[in-house]
């Protein structure tokens, strides 16, 4: 099977890596030089309708080779980045790539000059970091498409400025990358990204709406907001027991920080143990509707792994990126154990239960069970009958409210609005 994205790559070494093929310091330079002549050839430039109808073409200074800032440059800007690199060989490898689609493929599927732009912005950035580089400040890179051939294709290069290069995440200093040759992880990384690009609007996109469609109602069973707060369920002693036996713990070590908790911030073994045992235990309920969303937002996630597993597969690789997957799993799981400490605390601190609480709870608990009765019906018959036995029942309940009653208070909204607000903008993306 044929690729959608092909990727061929060599580098030229530096002064002080000089081998059997670039043997001279001036056969290196010269190059060098020759890279950016052929990159910038007209001939070989992409025209678009818009040029031709904007009466652009032969007239503009744009050559065809694009920068890191998305634009075309100029030949002055040419020359004097040919300047730079006859100081960036010195030290740093030239890399060189050839990036190729299937004929037809990258005019049918994408905006190309948008994508150019993705390509210098997004894509190149991304995939420098995943080859060890650190500060793209300290980078330099320029590509061009060619049209010379039936299928379309890139030529892209790049170098350090200075060190700029670490192997391993614990090496302390920066260096320049010696290896000229590039891994077939960081190859796969590239072509993967680059389909991600072109295939996300059609199925990625769609596809993320959902997953996050699912993750906003899931959130709301750890809401005090809701009435489908997980946490609420007072009927399951074991349940309540846990919360104020982990609210009790909290208290002792004296963890809220400017009214809340963060589950991350605790050291404490005890208290995050119990914390999990409570997600488990809630997470194993027999609340049927959790159930059924929470598979549902599983499902999704799966949907969303295939996708990247069928990019992977399309590129003749088992490497698979699964970190968008690990980001929301993760962004979940830590929004749960939020919910617990913080409402486990509360719980603790705040167990006085009003009338109103008692009252609210009886109507909702009755109309749960028949909801063709009003809230005033229901009042009517749990408190105002005068019979011995309807007092006893009457008794139960407002015994069972005691023990069921929300913890739904306007502080502790509020509270929880705070606790949750900060960690929204990475959840959705």
């Amino acid at each position: 099977m044929t690729s959608e994205v092909n990727v061929m790559h060599e580098f030229t070494p530096s002064f002080k890596n000089l081998n059997f093929k670039y043997q001279t310091k001036e056969y290196v330079h010269n190059s060098t030089m020759n890279m950016f002549d052929y990159y910038a050839d007209k001939k070989k430039k992409a025209f678009f309708m818009l040029d031709y109808f904007s009466g652009k073409i032969g007239k503009d200074e744009e050559m065809n080779i694009m920068f890191e800032n998305g634009e075309y440059a100029t030949q002055s800007q040419i020359e004097e980045r040919k300047k730079q690199y006859a100081k960036y060989i010195e030290n740093s490898n030239i890399y060189k790539m050839v990036i190729s689609f299937p004929e037809g493929y990258l005019e049918e599927n994408v905006d190309i000059k948008e994508f150019e732009k993705a390509l210098a912005k997004d894509i190149i950035p991304m995939f420098l970091k995943k080859c060890g580089f650190q500060d793209m400040n300290k980078m330099s890179y320029q590509f061009s498409l060619h049209t010379n051939t039936d299928n379309l294709h890139f030529h892209l290069s790049f170098a350090e400025k200075e060190p700029n290069y670490k192997k391993f995440s614990k090496d302390k200093e920066l260096q320049y990358r010696f290896a000229g040759e590039l891994s077939q992880e960081e190859l796969t990384f590239l072509k993967n990204e680059i389909q991600h690009y072109i295939k996300k609007e059609k199925i990625y996109t769609p596809l993320l709406i959902a997953t996050n469609k699912e993750l906003d109602n899931l959130k709301k069973y750890f809401n005090p907001k809701d009435r489908n707060f997980l946490l609420n369920n007072k009927e399951d002693i074991l349940l309540e027991d846990k919360i104020i036996s982990l609210g009790k713990l909290l208290d002792e070590k004296n963890l809220i920080k400017n009214n809340k908790i963060k589950f991350n911030s605790i050291k404490d073994k005890k208290i995050k143990q119990l914390t999990k045992e409570i997600k488990n235990y809630l997470f194993k309920s027999n609340n049927e509707e959790f159930k059924l969303d929470y598979k549902e937002f599983k499902e999704s996630l799966e949907k969303i792994n295939q996708y990247f597993i069928d990019i992977s597969k399309n590129n003749h690789t088992e490497i698979v990126d699964t970190s968008l997957i690990d980001r929301k799993e993760k962004y979940f799981d830590n929004y749960v154990l939020n919910a617990i400490v913080n409402h486990a605390s509360y719980r603790y601190k705040n167990p006085k239960i009003s009338e109103e609480e008692m009252i609210q709870n009886i109507v909702y608990q009755n109309y749960r069970r028949n909801k063709n009765q009003s809230r005033s019906t229901i009042l009517m018959n749990c408190l105002s009958s005068l019979s011995n036995k309807n007092k006893f029942k009457n008794h139960y309940r407002i015994n069972q409210a005691v023990k069921n009653i929300n913890d739904e208070l306007e502080d502790a909204e509020k509270e929880f609005d705070k606790l949750f607000k900060i960690d929204e903008k990475d959840a959705y993306l």
